[in-house]
């Protein structure tokens, strides 16, 4: 197009643009009655419509400047994520917007009469139970004693740190278990730090409430009432703890957040290149398993829409030519209404869902959504009649939990929402005179500590496959004594003989234990389960039938009302046959992907999820690296030399952050720990995470009592303990889509693995011939 006419209507449109009135940019355009012969004012008016969300406008105008100039890659591209986001509905809010209320967060944690069953009668033990009890007692105390003085005595005397990193998994197994035993005790005793004032309940919770009924029997839809002492303790609506001190928790100045600027950081040292870098011993199901977790244990809910960071972005950012803007806008995060004068915590944020591993993502965090789940006959989650998730107005699946939607939330949810039903058939078959409630909530229980023997036994050791961590975290569920001495097929969770002890019996079914602080999952703990570039650019939709390739779907499309969409037209069979058979990405540097870069959500259509990641943990005052790392009891690197041999990374991390002591102390979380190139065998992260895994992983079951004092027969009965022991993630997805078992899933032990025929390669499958009662390890190839 050419014309003094056309020149002065693109410099207004640009100005426009720039000053943020996209709707006179669109009114401005479509006034303009020139010919239209080389396809700009067209793809403006697209990049204006998109800007307004009005994605399936955009989509069309882009398509009518493509057929005017085909050439253009830039308008391309934009059609094809206008596309995406028109499927996905990526200009709702979902779910709608809710935001934080000071009354409501402090309201007591009142449960309403005939909300959870009537406690049963009392079980009595026999006498026989009394005595194996007592000498568990005794051998648990005894051994219990002479481990924890041994572990202490070798952590001392050996320490667990060169001059750098850590060491533990150069020792001899025994060696190496003594010293994570060492590092995990003292993170427990140093880094475990409440965010409520000395004196007070969490949630300032009135002391001397009496439990409502049921709630010593059953979890809560909130989370409330798990510590009968201390109501709110992991409840919704309350604190995220710390596992730093307070002098490091920074509150951050305007210019300490944008130093460096965080889109500089994203665009040099996470965007992917052309290629994904993958994980060739991991599948798909790995990824969106985390999220799935996550989802149940961690949000700040809703950004603020009135209190916005601008961003500027660099001068050679893609986004200043494609999107004719200078800077990106993001919320910040909801404050807490709850803060008061004698706060001794410089920070305090909220989380929106439970803290304890319940199942919340599946359940709900609050009764409402609970109640709206249930099907309210035979203790069922309403479900279709095909088995998948119920939808709302606009197509997307309902759940307990829908924030960051797409298609691998949409598979799992679905999974163990089935899994629910299957249990509360499996009790009503052994209980027929039990009525709708006391099903739902038993069946709730036994679903949770399903998802949590997943987590610890199977998706841990998958991307962290290292035979001494695969022996402590089956110590951390059976106890050592059981997973030395038991083969897999006979392995209880509750041994005959339960040696109380967390480290010889295990952790779930012994005594509860929260280390002298209450339990909360920690804002630490949100940043370093930040693991987006595992995500594809694409994913690849396959038939379990013959392999054959069904539709490549560009990953934005499988978001919020595109998953539906999917799920009708390939079916879940097929969706967990694909994702056993994709790899994530690495956790590594230049691999986030890309479509994360130039994401659209609601009221804000470019949005870069690596600059919000590197913006939230500096907002919420979470140490940068080498601060986290002193925090943690791990030594500090000097220089970025340390951190890996990469030269180029170096280099970039040289140019970014500056050269020499100020640059490496600038060196964000995020950054640093997906540069570490020095990383425990076989570990898929680096070991600074890893400190906040040790940390974690052992107390998201010791201080919950529905995994320790209150795991037995007499909550979830011994059919539902006996289920527990029974099943893995393979048997979950096998009990609901039997077909897939003629597929590489019927090949391999852990569902997480890539679903292999055949002979398995111990690259694709590290830990495929480990197992210590058959004296197997591949990492040697010899007898242990």
């Amino acid at each position: 197009m050419s014309g003094s006419g056309w020149e002065s209507v693109r410099e207004e449109t640009e100005r426009l643009f720039d000053a943020g009135d996209v709707a006179a940019a669109r009114d401005a355009l479509a006034a303009w009655e020139g010919e239209d012969d080389d396809g700009e004012r067209d793809a403006l008016l697209g990049l204006a419509l998109y800007k307004m969300e009005d994605y399936p406008a955009a989509e069309e105008r882009f398509a009518a400047a493509l057929s005017r100039d085909p050439g253009r890659e830039d308008w391309a591209h934009l059609r094809d994520v206008a596309r995406a986001n028109a499927e996905a509905r990526a200009d709702l809010h979902v779910p709608e917007l809710r935001f934080f209320e000071k009354d409501r967060l402090l309201n007591p944690a009142v449960i309403a009469p005939g909300t959870l069953p009537s406690v049963p009668p009392v079980y009595r033990l026999g006498r026989v139970r009394h005595l194996l009890d007592a000498a568990g007692d005794l051998l648990g105390l005894v051994l219990g004693r002479a481990m924890h003085l041994v572990s202490q005595l070798w952590g001392r005397v050996a320490g667990y740190r060169d001059e750098v990193w850590t060491n533990w998994y150069r020792r001899p197994r025994l060696f190496a278990v003594l010293t994570l035993a060492y590092m995990r005790d003292r993170l427990n005793e140093l880094n475990l730090r409440s965010t409520y004032p000395r004196g007070q309940r969490i949630g300032f919770h009135a002391d001397g409430l009496v439990p409502p009924p049921g709630v010593t029997h059953f979890r809560t839809a909130d989370g409330s009432w798990n510590n009968l002492d201390d109501p709110l303790e992991g409840a919704a609506g309350t604190r995220f703890p710390r596992n730093v001190t307070n002098p490091a928790i920074h509150p951050p100045s305007d210019s300490e957040l944008l130093d460096p600027n965080p889109r500089l950081v994203s665009l040099e040292l996470l965007r992917r290149g052309d290629e994904i870098k993958t994980v060739p011993f991991l599948n798909m199901l790995a990824a969106a398993w985390i999220q799935f977790q996550n989802n149940d244990w961690i949000t700040h809910g809703e950004t603020l829409t009135d209190e916005i960071i601008d961003v500027p972005l660099p001068e050679h950012d893609p986004v200043r030519r494609t999107h004719h803007q200078a800077k990106m806008f993001v919320g910040r995060t909801q404050g807490d209404p709850t803060r008061r004068d004698d706060d001794e915590t410089p920070l305090t944020f909220i989380n929106e869902v439970t803290h304890w591993w319940d199942g919340s993502q599946i359940y709900g965090s609050d009764q409402e959504t609970q109640d709206l789940l249930r099907s309210h006959v035979g203790g069922r989650l309403e479900l279709r009649p095909d088995g998948t998730l119920p939808r709302d107005d606009v197509g997307v699946e309902v759940t307990g939990m829908m924030r960051n939607w797409w298609v691998g939330m949409s598979m799992l949810n679905d999974l163990f929402a089935r899994e629910h039903n299957a249990i509360c058939d499996m009790l009503a078959s052994h209980y027929p005179d039990w009525d709708d409630n006391r099903l739902f909530n038993v069946a709730r229980l036994i679903n949770a500590a399903v998802i949590a023997k997943v987590h610890t036994v199977e998706w841990t050791p998958a991307i962290l496959p290292n035979p001494v961590l695969d022996l402590a975290l089956n110590a951390n569920w059976y106890g050592l004594l059981t997973y030395r001495l038991r083969k897999p097929a006979n392995r209880k969770t509750v041994a005959w003989l339960n040696v109380r002890n967390p480290e010889l019996g295990g952790v779930v079914g012994n005594a509860l234990d929260k280390h002298h602080s209450p339990y909360g999952l920690t804002e630490e703990f949100v940043e370093v389960y930040r693991l987006h570039s595992l995500l594809p650019e694409i994913l690849e939709l396959r038939s379990h039938e013959d392999d054959r390739l069904l539709e490549e779907v560009p990953f934005p499309a499988s978001r919020q009302a595109g998953s539906a969409k999917i799920v009708d037209r390939v079916g879940m069979a097929n969706l967990f046959y694909s994702f056993g058979n994709q790899h994530p990405g690495q956790l590594v540097l230049n691999n986030y992907p890309r479509f994360l870069g130039e994401l659209s959500i609601p009221g804000n259509p470019v949005f870069d999820m690596g600059m919000v990641d590197i913006l939230r943990a500096r907002e919420r005052g979470v140490p940068r690296y080498n601060e986290f790392r002193r925090e943690l009891g791990l030594n500090p690197i000097r220089r970025f030399e340390d951190l890996t041999d990469d030269a180029e990374h170096v280099a970039k991390l040289k140019e970014v952050y500056g050269e020499g002591p100020v640059g490496v102390e600038k060196l964000d979380l995020l950054v640093g720990t997906l540069a570490e190139g020095h990383r425990p065998t076989g570990f898929g992260f680096g070991e600074t995470m890893f400190q906040i895994f040790i940390l974690n992983a052992t107390r998201r079951l010791q201080a919950d009592r529905f995994y320790t004092t209150d795991y037995r027969e007499e909550v979830y009965t011994k059919e539902g303990l006996a289920w527990i022991d029974e099943s893995s993630l393979k048997k979950v997805i096998l009990r609901h889509f039997p077909e897939l078992e003629k597929t590489g899933l019927g090949n391999v032990k852990n569902a997480f693995e890539p679903w292999d025929i055949g002979q398995l390669d111990p690259d694709r499958h590290p830990l495929r011939g480990y197992d210590p009662v058959l004296k197997k390890d591949p990492w040697r190839g010899d007898a242990l």
